[in-house]
């Protein structure tokens, strides 16, 4: 994932309303809104409880994947600056 790619999903996800969505049945009872998103539908009734759970969780997980690749990230990168480190003091202290 490039640093754009990361930048634009937290930049998007920073505009979201806040979750949780919770689901929300229609006078019917059937799953119809998740959080702000309402009047869902579906090609067949089997997928559309799948489909709004799925939304529902999304709201919180994706958040915390992107979180959680940026801490990776930063993670990587600190690790490499220090392997660098490391490998030119030892070159250093070979030559020397």
């Amino acid at each position: 994932m490039s640093d754009a790619v990361l930048t634009e999903a937290q930049r998007i996800v920073m505009k979201v309303p806040k979750g949780p969505w919770p689901v929300e049945p229609n006078e019917f009872g059937l799953p119809d809104q998740v959080g702000p998103i309402c009047f869902l539908e579906t090609w067949s009734e089997a997928e559309r409880l799948p489909v709004v759970e799925f939304i529902s969780w999304a709201r919180d997980a994706v958040p915390q994947f992107i979180g959680e690749v940026a801490r990776q990230r930063d993670q990587i990168r600190r690790l490499e600056r220090e392997l660098k480190a490391a490998r030119n003091e030892r070159a250093g202290a070979s030559r020397g």
